[in-house]
């Protein structure tokens, strides 16, 4: 088996940049559509959302503060102030009336969802998403489906992130007939389904490890205070040989879109 190295954290994040603009563009939101974005993160997906439709507006909700200072920062940098609205929301419990948004859309994060609010919470969070979407409205989701080891490097890589976490609540990533049974829950018919994929190349081991000692000492930020992970010192001391050879995959190189009209 071939291994194939980013040259640096940057091009990673480049590529996957370029999968959210593409889904954006793919989504083909029509002139002057009311948008809601949920999970955010630092909004990079409204961003794009907003460019690639004319005079759309998309209200971006994240409830972590410190993603949305950065994201203000980045809508004041592109000039996207008068079409990106930034709000800290609670996406179980929105403040919207019923049948706000042409379009509920989002990118990922339910992963960190699970670690932030807990997966039991999730069925809420859609009852939401729905509830706020107008009737023949559209829900775009986007998430990276879980994924089965298929070697012994990814088996490696799966036994990697489940010693990262200490405790039992952590992110967690779904199947994707997980996301099919939501959808129908919810009433919501799905009309397209679109896989979109970055390369599977992994993080050199020298900037595994500065990924590894950064997620270490960041999560408290963006987890949930029962959320708690062992020390990039730990984790170095047990995986350092695997590291060394192989780096890290980041669990992120299928993204699928699943696209659903509410019933009228």
């Amino acid at each position: 088996m071939k291994i194939r190295f980013y040259r640096n954290d940057r091009e990673r994040w480049s590529e996957i940049g370029k999968v959210k603009s593409n889904v954006a563009r793919d989504l083909q939101v029509p002139r002057g559509s009311l948008v809601l974005d949920v999970l955010v993160g630092e909004g990079d997906f409204s961003r794009a959302v907003a460019a690639s439709s004319k005079e759309t507006f998309v209200v971006a909700g994240e409830i972590l503060s410190s993603d949305l200072k950065e994201a203000k920062r980045r809508v004041e940098k592109e000039k996207l102030r008068g079409r990106v609205g930034l709000l800290r929301m609670d996406v179980t419990n929105m403040a919207f009336r019923d049948s706000s948004f042409d379009y509920v859309v989002n990118f990922t994060g339910w992963e960190d969802f699970t670690a932030i609010s807990g997966e039991e919470l999730i069925d809420k969070a859609f009852s939401e998403m729905t509830r706020v979407l107008k009737p023949n409205g559209l829900l775009a989701v986007t998430f990276t489906p879980s994924l089965e080891p298929k070697n012994e490097i990814s088996k490696r890589d799966k036994e990697l992130q489940d010693f990262m976490y200490k405790s039992s609540k952590r992110p967690v990533f779904f199947k994707e007939e997980f996301f099919h049974r939501q959808f129908e829950r919810n009433g919501i018919k799905i009309l397209k389904r679109k896989v979109f994929q970055t390369s599977k190349d992994r993080l050199q081991p020298l900037d595994a490890k500065e990924y590894i000692k950064w997620i270490c000492t960041n999560y408290k930020d963006f987890y949930a205070p029962n959320v708690e992970m062992r020390t990039h010192e730990e984790i170095l001391t047990e995986f350092r040989e695997f590291i060394g050879k192989y780096g890290i995959r980041e669990m992120k190189s299928t993204f699928t879109l699943l696209v659903g009209k509410k019933n009228s």
